[in-house]
């Protein structure tokens, strides 16, 4: 069975491992390597940069159940507990870190849409009428990316804070496009 935890894999070994789950398969790709958390950590210090066969650090986390795939924001913290904190590890080169939540076959989300799910539907009025989400100007493109960070700050009992966006966006982004996102939250 394959364990919640850290991998080091490249694309093509990702994608091995999402066949073979979907074949009902439990098998990690033959170069795919476990980390524990601390080697994780320490590989994700060093700046997560990809290795001479392009494997960089994918989590991977079962879901199981509905509850597992609600839960996965908290799973994720129990594995990196600073994600929504501008990744200060980053540098030339570095990758951002990859979730891969595995879903068993019966676990198929809500069925609803996203702007029916009450708290994204609030935060997409308050857009609509004001073009701000937390008091920040938020441009239409980048949307999804602040809805998600919004929610999961206020999650974590932390301020909501163009710059606190800022930074958990980055989580998401290659450091480019989240340099983006920082100027048009700041404009």
């Amino acid at each position: 069975m394959i364990v919640e935890g850290w991998y080091l894999l490249n694309t093509a070994e990702l994608e091995e491992l999402l066949a073979a789950r979907r074949a009902g398969e439990e098998r990690l790709p033959e170069g795919a390597r476990n980390l524990s958390q601390e080697e994780a950590l320490a590989y994700r210090a060093a700046g997560n940069l990809p290795d001479e066969q392009d494997r960089s650090l994918r989590l991977v986390l079962r879901v199981d159940s509905d509850e597992d795939l609600r839960d996965l924001e908290s799973k994720r913290a129990r594995f990196e507990p600073d994600y929504l904190d501008a990744p200060k590890w980053r540098r030339a080169g570095s990758r951002p870190v990859n979730v891969v939540p595995l879903r068993a076959a019966e676990v198929h989300g809500a069925p609803q849409p996203w702007f029916e799910d009450p708290a994204l539907a609030a935060l997409e009025r308050e857009w609509q009428e004001t073009g701000r989400v937390a008091g920040v100007i938020v441009p239409e493109d980048y949307r999804s990316f602040v809805f998600k960070t919004v929610l999961a700050l206020r999650r974590a009992g932390r301020d909501v804070t163009a710059a606190a966006i800022a930074d958990g966006v980055t989580r998401w982004l290659s450091e480019s496009d989240a340099q983006k996102v920082r100027a048009a939250l700041h404009d």
